[in-house]
């Protein structure tokens, strides 16, 4: 190897500093710094064969052209010392040694013929296809969530205004935490069973004398419940557990919603934060 290669090889090494200090900057890690210097002397060798005689040295110069630089010019001395540094410049080196020994040094030019590009440019072709059907159909699916997200929200308002013009004579606890509560189990037991379905169920539950959920808080009893006496039942029921247990916040939603399962009760506490939500604007 002359001496105007090796004097363009340590030129070359200067891009290829800016370049790892550009990329650390942005994502700082160790796979970067292993495996850039050696696609960096890749491309080089494809673009400038004139150099490509030991062209596994210009990671060894930028090695320490980079540890100069941060050294005594950022003045940063723990982030180029130590076992880990040695060890990563070792493993740095070793890859692009391996490069050179295995791939470029080994042919003429490291510019790939085009017929053997083809299969690999469709490779490449059907991969970005992937990533934007992939891309597409994820970006469809969050728009999807996100409007569905608001069309319930917005039901849910317009049945919180429904049952309070309905049923605000029956709703009138100096709570608001039992007030908002209350309307927000009528507007999931609704959801799940609404006026007319229920009206089937406690006419089959009547003939067939058995006890069974009624009224628009859906509660247990032989029977007959109106949806006005079910909402007295359960109102004094919240203002019983809310007098003996004194809880604020999550806990007391919990301790309220007792009677229903962890999903049930996360659904009525989404409803409920909703309603909360409407109010304080």
């Amino acid at each position: 190897m002359n001496l105007f290669t090796l004097v363009l090889q340590i030129l070359l090494t200067i891009p290829l500093t800016i370049i790892l200090n550009y990329i650390n900057k942005k994502d700082n890690k160790v796979i970067n710094r292993l495996l850039i210097p050696t696609f960096y002397i890749v491309l080089v060798a494809a673009l400038l064969p004139i150099v490509k005689e030991n062209i596994f040295l210009i990671v060894i110069f930028e090695i320490f052209v980079r540890n100069f630089y941060i050294t005594n010019v950022v003045n940063v001395e723990k982030q180029n010392s130590g076992i880990g540094f040695i060890i990563e410049s070792i493993l740095s080196v070793a890859i692009s040694l391996f490069a050179y020994n295995y791939f470029i040094s080994q042919v003429d030019t490291v510019v790939p013929a085009p017929e053997s590009i083809k299969p690999f440019l469709w490779f490449l072709l059907i991969l970005y296809v992937t990533y934007l059907y992939n891309a597409s159909t994820k970006e469809r699916k969050e728009q999807s969530a996100i409007k569905t997200k608001k069309r319930r929200k917005e039901q849910t308002i317009m049945q919180y205004a429904k049952f309070k013009n309905q049923y605000y004579q029956n709703v009138k606890s100096r709570n608001d935490v039992i007030n908002n509560l209350a309307y927000s189990i009528m507007i999931f037991e609704d959801s799940r069973k609404p006026k007319v379905n229920r009206k089937v169920s406690e006419y089959i539950g009547a003939i067939a004398k058995t006890e069974r959920k009624q009224g628009i808080m859906q509660v247990t009893s032989y029977n007959h419940i109106t949806d006005e006496e079910s909402i007295k039942i359960v109102m004094d029921e919240m203002e019983a557990i809310n007098k003996k247990e004194k809880l604020k916040g999550r806990e007391q939603l919990e301790q309220l919603l007792s009677r229903y399962n962890p999903d049930e009760k996360a659904e009525i506490i989404e409803i409920y934060n909703q309603i909360t939500e409407f109010l304080k604007k």
